[in-house]
């Protein structure tokens, strides 16, 4: 397995290459977008820890559920970024005629959220360095909770290490881009120019958005 994914990683052409050899498992692409949910819901505790802090003692309740469900949406959007990014990729190569079956696409779509699992480590790591050293000051009315909630996100969009964060963030899923671009071509049987088309329309077009993002924090 240690080798599969190495393969997938750094040679991700002969890895596709290979499964295609065999029956297409959703398996361990579901184990690596549960790995990336888990790791997701980590990332949001030093956010709901000031979360926590900031409210009085009679809220802490609805305080917890508010932790609870952000975990539990962290955890869901590694599965759905799984399901979202094959069946776009699947859609969009129709256009090039692509065959191939949707298992076997959300197949190879899932062995290229690896890079993710890293970036998602690096990524909770940046958000702890973030928010640990932050001191909520004893707040006892609603606008003075409003008015560190604006200095928080202020403090999050400027940030050099915001943006450091946002900027990997962007080099992983350019790598996922590069195994998908193996995966779609073997997946659904299409030509590196089509499989260039195919995942670098829709991840293009997303990390266009995070570059606009990035210069509205400027």
């Amino acid at each position: 397995m240690k080798t599969g994914f190495l393969r997938v990683l750094l040679d991700p052409g002969r890895f596709f290459e290979a499964r295609m050899q065999g029956e297409p498992s959703l398996k361990i692409p579901a184990l690596i977008a549960l790995v990336i949910g888990l790791i997701g819901a980590v990332s949001t505790i030093p956010m709901m820890d000031l979360t926590m802090a900031m409210l009085p003692a009679e809220m802490q309740g609805l305080g917890v559920l508010m932790m609870a469900i952000s975990a539990a949406v962290a955890f869901v959007g590694g599965f759905l970024a799984w399901i979202i990014y094959g069946f776009v990729f699947y859609i969009v190569s129709m256009i090039f005629k692509g065959q191939g079956s949707l298992k076997r696409t959300l197949e190879f779509t899932g062995y290229g959220l690896i890079p993710q699992v890293f970036g998602g480590i690096i990524g909770t790591y940046f958000s702890y360095r973030l928010l640990s050293g932050l001191q909520v000051p004893p707040m006892t009315s609603p606008e003075q909770m409003v008015e560190f909630s604006e200095n928080l996100v202020t403090i999050l969009t400027t940030s050099p290490l915001a943006q450091i964060a946002a900027i990997v963030s962007i080099l992983f899923i350019v790598w996922s881009a590069n195994i998908w671009i193996f995966g779609m071509k073997h997946a659904r049987n299409l030509s590196t120019r089509d499989a260039v088309l195919t995942v670098g329309i829709p991840v293009g077009l997303y990390i266009l958005y995070m570059l606009i993002t990035i210069a509205g924090w400027l």
